[in-house]
């Protein structure tokens, strides 16, 4: 439609000329047809990546992704899972030698066992020819003889017997090649150590990682008390050679407490989001592409597990992977 067939129906009509309904009718469908696409097509609205609605009773909203939304942040969900995880306490220690001690043996003087022979004894007294106030016989009569002093001892070259020195023990390293693992407690975390349990050694620097998995078993010695700084020094013993640890060397050292073994609620510690204020929220995915931000509250955090003592009903689906860009997208709206 050209314009001027536009521009001479507007003068026709202002004109005064005879104006009826179809000529009203023919005028709006030549300005719809001038307003157009010129494809014929109307243009299509451009749908938003998100969606947020309230949630009664919360300060979080719903969020609401399309598909390809959810693709771009990465998100990944898991559940709410219910396990036996122990308690435990992380602490520091020191690997040293783990020496044997070999038997006790008692040390008499110039380093002799006790028990072996000491020289030859003493002579037995002589027997004498009367003492004080004693008879002897002389020609078969009876004689008395006068008090006369005992006839000196002849002397002895036999040595006085040695002092017994204290036990000494000889120690030597072990013969696998273990090693002995130092850890300093105080008396309140010794009460609550599982004194039968084993504990797990890991690298000082917690992005390294060992060959193996090391466990330490108690050595079954009581601690050793250090006065001056009111601790106590217990020792753990890693037998065998291939521990791949080194003599000298600090080790985070994870300890397992005394407590019920009962089942608790867990998430990996991954779905865990931290607020602004340090308040921990998990995302639940309440529907497929639909996420609520839920308040939890953490009992301990063990490995990759946060132990729950509030939060969402086991088997519950939750936001593992992705869960700060889901809060952004919740704040900002995009």
């Amino acid at each position: 439609m050209e314009a001027k067939s536009i521009v001479g129906a507007t003068e026709y009509c202002n004109s005064g000329g005879p104006v009826g309904l179809a000529a009203a009718a023919a005028l709006m469908l030549l300005v719809s047809a001038c307003s157009a696409d010129p494809r014929g097509a109307a243009p299509a609205g451009k749908s938003s990546p998100v969606t947020l609605e309230t949630i009664p009773g919360s300060p979080a909203k719903r969020v609401t992704l399309t598909a390809r939304a959810a693709e771009r942040l990465g998100i990944e969900t898991g559940k709410v899972s219910e396990q036996s995880v122990g308690r435990r306490q992380m602490v520091s220690g020191v690997v040293i030698p783990a020496m044997e001690a070999q038997p006790e043996q008692k040390m008499i003087g110039g380093g002799a066992i006790a028990g072996a022979p000491q020289g030859p004894a003493a002579p037995a007294p002589k027997p004498g020819g009367g003492g004080f106030g004693g008879f002897g016989t002389f020609g078969g009569f009876a004689k008395v003889v006068t008090a006369q002093a005992p006839e000196p001892a002849a002397p002895t070259t036999a040595p006085l017997s040695p002092p017994i020195k204290p036990a000494v023990a000889v120690a030597t390293p072990r013969a696998d090649g273990g090693v002995r693992l130092l850890v300093t407690l105080s008396p309140g975390e010794w009460d609550r150590l599982a004194k039968d349990k084993p504990a797990r050694v890991l690298p000082l620097a917690t992005r390294d990682k060992l060959a193996n998995d090391v466990l330490a078993q108690p050595s079954g010695a009581p601690p050793v008390e250090d006065v001056k700084r009111s601790m106590l020094t217990a020792y753990y013993v890693v037998p065998g050679k291939d521990h791949g640890l080194t003599v000298n060397a600090r080790m985070r050292v994870e300890l397992a407490l005394t407590g019920s073994e009962e089942k608790q609620k867990v998430v990996p510690y991954g779905a865990v989001y931290y607020d602004g204020k340090g308040a921990p929220w998990v995302y639940v995915n309440t529907k497929p592409l639909v996420f609520e931000r839920q308040r939890i509250a953490i009992d301990r955090v063990v490995g990759d597990l946060a132990v729950l003592s509030d939060g969402p009903a086991v088997g519950t689906s939750v936001v593992t992977v992705g869960a700060p860009l889901l809060y952004g997208t919740e704040i900002y709206g995009k």
